[in-house]
């Protein structure tokens, strides 16, 4: 194997604390997110450098993972402060119900669609994610408005139109994630829709490829052959069964020593490769999962 790439756990504690990338791409948290806990809702306060650099404590990130499980539960951002110092017995039941943000959220989605208005769109996601995390958004907000829609024949126009929002708002984003010269990587490889892919994407947040579109047998050989020397593995996010030409290339990447895996639908019936991984799950699980097979493959 190569020791030209770096496949060091993702989160390396600095002398005086972790920066705000590393807290970003262990919690699947945006900076943005994190900054607004700190500045609008008095949630954090994270220790700083000489020179101002944000450095969160062991204390900290407990109290990250207090913060999300709250949000979980349906709590509004703005008052998960006055339950933090609470016991989490029967305040909490009182939330396990709640809509939160997401009722309204959806409701003034519904209006933009109807009228087309996709800035507005675009507004009210990044007003969204400015407060909650992708993967809290995803399945709060986007999994149920798309199938809200997909549900209903007579608005398959607006999922339409919701789902090109979606594609442009998260392609954008995963370019920012390609990975940075002697870093490893994963490479996301749809097999249908790119926007299961982008989605997984935005939720690991971590140095990462994600294609647009499927790849040809020739093409997929191609890149899988350009990852040799940057570790990692390849991803294949499959959203609907895979025609025969689409699963000749599952199993190259495998068959040059690199970590391999397929998730999405269920594809224990279909005969793959043993050295392919069959994955499974909510899309913030799949992190540890990567981490557990790249792990493997640096051992190699």
């Amino acid at each position: 194997m190569s020791d030209s790439v770096d496949v060091s756990p993702l989160l390396a504690p600095q002398a005086e604390g972790v920066s705000i990338q590393q807290v970003s791409s262990r919690c699947g948290i945006p900076a943005v997110t994190l900054r607004a806990w700190e500045r609008r809702y008095g949630l954090l306060s994270p220790g700083r450098t000489e020179k101002g650099h944000r450095r969160y404590s062991e204390v900290d990130m407990a109290r990250i993972q207090q913060i999300q499980q709250w949000l979980e539960r349906g709590v509004p951002i703005s008052q998960v402060a006055g339950l933090l110092a609470q016991p989490d017995t029967v305040v909490s039941a009182r939330y396990e119900l709640s809509d939160g943000p997401w009722q309204e959220a959806a409701t003034a989605a519904m209006t933009a669609l109807e009228s087309l208005n996709t800035r507005r769109l675009e507004q009210l996601l990044n007003g969204l994610l400015n407060d909650y995390s992708h993967a809290l958004v995803l399945e709060q907000f986007c999994d149920p408005l798309r199938a809200r829609l997909a549900g209903t024949p007579s608005l398959g126009g607006l999922l339409a139109v919701l789902d090109s929002v979606l594609m442009a708002k998260w392609s954008s984003r995963a370019l920012s994630l390609a990975p940075r010269r002697r870093e490893a990587g994963w490479l996301l490889v749809p097999v249908g829709s790119a926007l299961p892919a982008l989605e997984l994407a935005m939720v690991l947040n971590r140095p990462l490829w994600c294609l647009p579109a499927n790849l040809a047998a020739g093409e997929a050989r191609s890149v899988v052959e350009g990852m040799a020397g940057r570790a990692g593995g390849v991803l294949w996010v499959v959203d609907r069964w895979p025609t025969a030409v689409e699963r000749q290339p599952i199993g190259k990447a495998a068959a040059r020593g690199l970590s391999e895996a397929c998730w999405g639908l269920d594809l224990s019936s279909m005969p793959l490769p043993t050295e392919v991984s069959l994955l499974s799950g909510r899309r913030q699980a799949l992190a540890s999962e990567l981490d557990r097979l790249q792990q493997s493959w640096s051992q190699i």
